[in-house]
Order: structure tokens, then C-alpha cells, then sequence
């Protein structure tokens, strides 16, 4: 594993994307990248739904990029086209995984990553519609906090 800085975690020596990832995943991450910039946004969404997301799907995805432009989100995307991946967009697949197996994905009200805890657990649904392939994948503590039980509802 890549090392992290102690004041950016989510900031590594990054891997070439190709051995890290299935086909799926490398076109999902390339769709993700190319909505973040505004003359690629038709080409992303066009490869989301080449990848079986359905609109509302695409939509899921497309509502996730301000979320993820905020300064409480732990998740930066690397330009699109680029030939590597970060450890935060690392952590952004395997949350969609981890989200995607839960039975009811609920976040807690009032929590300040409550916003992007939603919208990740819609596009974690819509990659389980699509049944887009992800790997299982070990967390860095960044991507924890999005998982950390406290900021989820649980289903009794």
C-alpha cells in the first residue's frame, strides 16, 4: 500500500489504474472523472449508461460531484484521463461495494456528512442495479469515517 501524509490521508503516491482495477471498475471511475469536468459531463454520462446505469442512475452519480467538491468530503477525483488512481477514489469504490451489500442504507439526520452519505448510498444502489462488478477492497481510515456505524440508522 501506498504511503499516506499525516495531514493528507486521503493524498498517496499514486498506482497505475490498470493493475488495480477490473474493466468495470476502470470505466466507472473514468465516467465518475469526466461528470467532474464540465466539457467531458456528456461523455461520462453516456459512459455510465453504456455501463447499464439507468437515468436515475446517471442522476445518482451527476448529484454526487458538488457533494464531493465540498471541503467536508474526504474524496478527490483526479482529472479524468488520468492513467492512476488515488487511495480516496480507492475508498469511493469500495464504499459503493460495502453500501451497495447493506440491506436498508439510511444515514443519520443531522450528521454533516448525512448529505453525501445519501447520495452515495443512491449511486450505491444504482451500481447494484446495473450489477457492475467491484472488488472487495481494504479501507484507509478515511474512507472509514464514511462507514463508521455512528453516522448510519440501523434497521431493527
Amino acid at each position: 500500500m501506498a504511503s499516506r501524509s499525516p495531514l493528507f490521508p486521503t493524498r498517496v503516491s499514486y498506482r497505475a489504474l490498470g493493475r488495480q482495477f477490473g474493466r468495470g471498475e476502470q470505466e466507472l471511475l473514468a465516467a465518475i472523472r469526466q461528470l467532474s469536468e464540465p466539457d467531458l459531463h456528456a461523455a461520462g454520462r453516456a459512459r455510465l449508461s453504456s455501463l447499464g446505469l439507468d437515468p436515475e442512475g446517471c442522476e445518482a452519480f451527476v448529484g454526487l460531484l458538488p457533494l464531493l467538491a465540498t471541503p467536508t468530503a474526504p474524496i478527490d477525483l483526479l482529472p479524468a484521463g488520468s492513467p492512476f488512481i488515488s487511495a480516496s477514489e480507492l475508498d469511493l469504490l469500495v464504499c459503493l461495494l460495502r453500501i451497495a451489500q447493506w440491506r436498508h442504507a439510511r444515514p443519520r439526520e443531522g450528521d454533516t456528512l448525512a448529505p453525501l452519505r445519501q447520495q452515495l448510498a443512491r449511486c450505491a444502489h444504482a451500481v447494484q442495479a446495473a450489477r457492475l462488478p467491484l472488488r472487495q477492497r481494504s479501507l484507509s481510515p478515511v474512507g472509514l469515517r464514511l462507514l463508521d456505524p455512528a453516522g448510519w440508522q440501523r434497521q431493527r
